[in-house]
């Protein structure tokens, strides 16, 4: 009897452990308002030739296999969003010398989903005007991910990679979060 309600209660903490963070495969997180990254979730070995911290995401299209005809028409073209996410097994991260680094990292993943809110804000527009290629929708995704790089950069410099003063690391985050409430409306929960 024991046994059986020790089981049944490691199972049940698994299942609550898995719904902490939703994982859409067993290498990436999607961006989520309660869930902040962790150091665990820094998985890839550090090579000789890696830098400090790195947090590897990607705003990825959903569904991810966009079926297009031959005039460049998305078939279910309502459907069309995009995610960011976080590759556990691409980024990296060394407690012992960056912890202070840990809200940098998140500061990145928090610019990745506000421009993911940026790119379905602009593709809920686009089908509102019933607008149907593909080569529309890649475009304005292509425009709005270099502003994102862009973002990045700026986020970067001023905040030296994260090593910056307390008071400058505060400051982008209160903007990045102004900016992402501004855009709550496009926020989606975990597909």
């Amino acid at each position: 009897m024991q046994r059986s309600l020790l089981f049944v209660f490691c199972l049940i903490s698994s299942l609550i452990n898995a719904q902490d963070k939703a994982i859409n495969s067993e290498n990436v997180i999607q961006w989520q308002e309660a869930y902040k990254l962790r150091l665990e979730d820094f998985q890839k070995a550090r090579t000789s030739g890696d830098s400090y911290s790195y947090t590897a995401y990607k705003i990825e299209f959903y569904p991810s296999e966009v079926i297009v005809d031959r005039n460049d028409y998305i078939q279910g073209y309502e459907d069309l969003t995009v995610v960011a996410e976080f590759h556990i097994d691409k980024s990296h991260f060394h407690p012992d010398y960056e912890s202070d680094l840990l809200k940098f990292e998140q500061l990145t993943f928090d610019i990745a989903e506000l421009f993911a809110r940026k790119i379905r804000k602009r593709f809920e527009e686009m089908k509102t005007e019933k607008e149907r290629r593909f080569s529309a929708y890649q475009y304005e995704y292509t425009v709005l991910l270099k502003a994102c790089k862009e973002y990045q950069s700026k986020f970067r410099k001023a905040t030296n990679s994260g090593w910056e003063s307390q008071k400058e690391m505060d400051a982008w985050e209160i903007k990045i979060h102004n900016e992402l409430n501004e855009l709550q409306d496009f926020s989606i929960k975990p597909l």
